[in-house]
């Protein structure tokens, strides 16, 4: 199977669980990306392009309103 060349796919998730869990299920469907949990807005600094998904619990962590903003500049700035 060959590495998807869209770049990596950026999984807000309400913890490393939940994130664990929904890289397992798509790996078993055949889904051959790079993901990457977001442990925090940290992980998102000096990108200028995301892609990704929210999962489970993510608007509970404490770090959410960090996280959400730092997503919102990078896609008014077009990505």
């Amino acid at each position: 199977m060959q590495k998807s060349k869209l770049g990596p796919l950026f999984i807000v998730a309400g913890n490393r669980d939940e994130y664990d869990d929904f890289v397992i299920r798509k790996r078993m469907r055949g889904c051959d990306y790079d993901f990457r949990y977001v442990y925090g807005p940290d992980a998102l600094r000096g990108l200028n392009t995301i892609r990704g998904f929210y999962v489970g619990s993510y608007q509970e962590r404490n770090d959410w309103p960090e996280i959400d903003v730092a997503i919102k500049i990078i896609k008014a700035c077009g990505g």
